[in-house]
């Protein structure tokens, strides 16, 4: 039986899915990244600027005191923001958002590709669509542990509908920007960057 316009339609609805789920974990990383390296640089940087000042200006100078008190308040907000960088377990989602945007795009190419070949037998169209589905479920399962809020839905659709150039199935728009606008299909959503260090 020849490949049906109904089964491309869902290859390209699963490569509009995929990328979606690609885009917002690729938001993620981006304030995941730059609190871990701020931490690991905060880190040594107080520290080492008290021993380089001990060092300019010896133990005795006046601004000695003030320098430490400025330290040691800035080493105990940097403690718990540390302890709280362990409790919710950033070094591992960050590496757990980099795999799956990764997954998330190419499972997103792969069906994209899948969609618009004409030139495989049926039997191996469908055969490498099972293998996709499948393969996009196993990582559904895996994202759906992160989640994923309906906001961050809206957003992820809103750029996969501007990178395939589809029209939104509520406000029938074709996105020419990824800025939110007043639609629950592909809008109503802020980039709320604090909220994925939580």
């Amino acid at each position: 039986m020849p490949i049906q316009d109904g089964e491309r339609h869902s290859a390209n609805n699963s490569a509009l899915n995929c990328f979606g789920t690609g885009y917002l974990f690729e938001k993620r990383i981006v304030p995941l990244r730059f609190a871990i390296k701020s931490l690991s640089f905060l880190s040594l940087a107080g520290p080492l600027s008290i021993g380089a000042l001990v060092l300019a200006v010896g133990t005795t100078g006046s601004i000695i005191f003030f320098a430490l008190a400025a330290a040691s308040t800035l080493s105990s907000v940097q403690v718990i923001v540390s302890l709280w960088a362990l409790v919710a377990n950033w070094q591992n989602n960050l590496s757990y958002y980099i795999e799956s945007k990764s997954d998330n795009y190419r499972l997103a190419d792969k069906f994209n590709g899948l969609a618009n070949n004409v030139n495989l037998s049926d039997s191996k169209w469908r055969h490498q669509k099972d293998v996709l589905e499948t393969m996009s479920e196993m990582r559904k399962d895996l994202d759906l542990r992160f989640d994923i809020s309906d906001e961050e839905k809206r957003m992820g659709m809103r750029a996969a509908l501007r990178r395939y150039q589809r029209p939104c199935v509520a406000c029938s728009q074709v996105p020419v920007s990824l800025d939110s606008h007043n639609c629950d299909v592909c809008g109503n959503f802020k980039r709320r960057r604090i909220r994925w260090l939580m």
